[in-house]
């Protein structure tokens, strides 16, 4: 092979590596520039590097100064209210960060046809002024960072149930990414000349690392509700409008529907508490 052939083929071959490497690249969270991994359903936070930042794996030397910035991206096309929650797990007595809370509001996304195009983000600073700094320890030490976010989650869905037919389905529902995710499966049961019963299996899975709860934070449950159009929906797992829930759950409910062939709305409603809670390990350098 010539020298020109050669020179050819390791630069094709270079351009293929740089294109494989072009195609791996992540374009941030969901090719959208997000910078938090819980990203496109949520409400996310990520601690922000810097010379005097803390961050994971940093090391801190007693005596000098450290702040916490942390970054919070909102996915969600509603304004989220919250509140964020820091502390280290070192003893007070050698400085550091104490258990302290901050509440905040951050806008909603940016969103087009029901497509996300950039989150919103907010900068949170602790502490609000100075800095925070150890003294005293006879030791390196290994420590932790405990961080927690928590807010408020309204979602509607909303779908279209056709009876009689078909008999069986598997419903689209439209729904703007959150940290819960529902799918419908449909059936239709004759029970007279004029009715037929619509029995719907409603599927509510978990996305991300995110606990659920009701929105006062204190119980594993959710507030439900579900119309369909003029028509009563009986939902027996549902008990004064609240759903036991961890990581999934399936809800039966249904309804007695005129047999002519129509289209009913479906419209369903909830509302929960979402918690987050991140340990971010970093070391403290004796002096």
């Amino acid at each position: 092979m010539k020298i020109e052939e050669v020179l050819i083929a390791v630069f094709l071959a270079l351009i293929l590596l740089v294109v494989s490497g072009v195609e791996q690249c992540p374009q941030g969270i969901g090719g959208i520039g997000g910078q938090t991994q819980a990203a496109n359903f949520g409400v996310d936070f990520a601690l922000q590097p810097g010379i005097d930042k803390i961050t994971e794996g940093k090391t801190v030397t007693q005596g000098s100064s450290f702040f916490v910035d942390v970054l919070v991206e909102n996915y969600d096309s509603e304004m989220k209210s919250g509140q964020i929650c820091i502390r280290d797990t070192i003893d007070d007595a050698y400085g550091g960060i104490s258990n302290v809370c901050k509440q905040f509001n951050i806008p909603g996304a940016t969103y087009l046809n029901n497509q996300i195009q950039a989150p919103s983000t907010l900068r949170i600073a602790f502490p609000e002024g100075g800095y925070y700094t150890y003294a005293g320890l006879p030791a390196d030490i290994d420590a932790n960072l405990d961080v927690s976010i928590s807010y408020a989650q309204h979602s509607v869905v909303s779908g279209a149930v056709k009876a009689p037919e078909p008999e069986t389905e598997t419903i689209t529902l439209q729904q703007l990414p959150s940290p819960l995710s529902l799918s419908l499966e449909k059936s239709i049961s004759s029970v007279s000349a004029d009715n037929v019963k619509a029995n719907l299996k409603i599927g509510i899975a978990k996305q991300g690392n995110y606990n659920i709860t009701t929105q006062d934070f204190k119980k594993e449950a959710i507030s439900f509700s579900a119309k369909l159009g003029n028509y009563a929906l009986d939902c027996p797992e549902v008990q004064q409008g609240i759903v036991e829930f961890k990581n999934t759950k399936f809800i039966s409910c249904s309804a007695f529907l005129p047999r002519e062939q129509l289209t009913h709305p479906l419209l369903i409603t909830l509302d929960y508490g979402v918690k987050l809670n991140k340990q971010i390990g970093f070391k403290i350098k004796k002096e």
